[in-house]
């Protein structure tokens, strides 16, 4: 079951800042990552850069996700942390 519409509204504004910490800590993660993949190290750079931008546009895809629409903006940081990770290997990284 998808949120409608004005649910996500209404629960993105509580969970864009969390979405921008879950990617910065990220982005840091792969820069300070040996084995990252030239993709990585671009995307990362640019999340460093625009962490709240990238953040927000983030935030979207995350309210997609299964374990987002069972418990909405009580969602716990790591499972968040989780959902985060996986929209921008889905999303931005590999389909860079």
């Amino acid at each position: 079951m998808a949120l409608n519409l004005a649910d996500r509204i209404a629960v993105r504004k509580n969970i864009v800042d969390r979405c921008t910490a879950a990617v910065a800590n990220y982005a840091l993660y792969i820069l300070g990552n040996n084995a990252a993949t030239t993709q990585q190290l671009a995307w990362a750079r640019e999340a460093v850069r625009a962490a709240g931008q990238v953040g927000e546009s983030v935030s979207w895809h995350v309210l997609n996700q299964s374990d987002f629409i069972d418990t909405g903006s009580s969602i716990a940081d790591n499972v968040l942390t989780g959902a985060v990770e996986a929209a921008i290997n889905n999303h931005y990284i590999a389909s860079a």
